[in-house]
């Protein structure tokens, strides 16, 4: 999809690269924020800002101005009542800190959907945008249990600490989940900066960044007495397929009423949707920034009545 600006729009972006120019890259990284926390106050905006700072749709949106990466810094700031350490090399934390939202369609299910004493598992947790939000939501409702699975060294490294710093309750898993028990190498997508986290995958074409234990999730449910699960979350750049047949049981045994699955390999689409169908889940025709809803099949249906 082509999108352009208008002369409005034009001029407030290209503003940055004119500050670039005479203040240099900080001063122009700051003034990029400022208009970039304007434009991401709708939805669309947000979108806007991702498809200016990605390299690979860059040629596929040649009326955008673009996000420079020589502004990239690894920077702190307050996001949504949070406070985080950005990496702006990575697509994810980038878009987060210009737009100042990340999947804003995600961020507002979660807010509605958990409950008190919810289980949440965010497999794919990358530096915790959803997880920390999540776990926010449940300390105001007064409890709950929040699990991040995140396989890459430099994600988890900011996991915990940033729990910690923004006193929000957060177990994390340093694995990838799969199919099977064994290790796997997790590396770069050649489209992207290798700095950028959010990309990585078992199935990447880029450079080995490290080798990642995987787990299946019926193994590591049982070995943890995992007896209740309520919302799962499962974006892992094309692995859910494996993470799925790994969690076969514990989706039979604990029927989460949610399960958010990023749906946007067309390739994948129909065999994703057969597999949650086996599992007893069905589409709810919600998709929000990418990822599906599915609910037990019995839920699921009356929500499309």
């Amino acid at each position: 999809m082509n999108v352009h600006d208008g002369v409005v729009r034009r001029a407030a972006w290209r503003l940055a690269s004119a500050v670039e120019r005479v203040l240099g890259a900080g001063a122009a990284r700051r003034t990029a924020r400022m208009v970039g926390r304007i434009e991401g106050l709708t939805d669309a905006g947000v979108h806007r800002v991702a498809l200016r700072v990605s390299p690979r749709l860059a040629a596929e949106n040649p009326g955008l101005v673009k996000i420079s990466p020589r502004w990239a810094a690894t920077v702190r700031v307050r996001r949504q009542g949070l406070a985080w350490e950005l990496d702006l090399r990575d697509n994810l934390q980038a878009v987060f800190y210009y737009a100042g939202r990340y999947e804003p369609a995600v961020r507002r299910f979660l807010r509605d959907e958990l409950r008190r004493g919810d289980v949440v598992l965010d497999v794919g947790a990358n530096i915790g945008v959803h997880a920390f939000a999540a776990a926010q939501r449940l300390k105001e409702l007064g409890g709950g249990r929040v699990v991040a699975f995140e396989p890459a060294a430099d994600s988890v490294a900011k996991l915990g600490p940033g729990a910690a710093r923004n006193d929000v309750p957060l177990e994390v898993v340093p694995a990838a989940l799969g199919e099977r028990a064994e290790l796997a190498t997790l590396r770069t997508d050649s489209r992207y900066d290798a700095a950028d986290t959010g990309v990585r995958s078992l199935y990447g074409d880029g450079d080995a960044v490290q080798e990642v234990p995987v787990v299946r999730l019926d193994d590591w449910a049982r070995e943890h007495d995992l007896d209740r699960l309520d919302v799962v979350k499962l974006d892992i750049e094309g692995a859910e397929l494996a993470a799925l047949a790994g969690a076969s049981r514990t989706f039979k045994r604990l029927q989460p009423r949610a399960v958010l699955v990023e749906d946007k390999r067309p390739g994948l689409s129909a065999r994703l949707h057969a597999v949650l169908d086996e599992l007893g889940y069905l589409p709810t025709g919600d998709v929000l920034d990418h990822n599906a809803v599915f609910r037990p099949e019995l839920t699921a249906s009356a929500d499309r009545r």
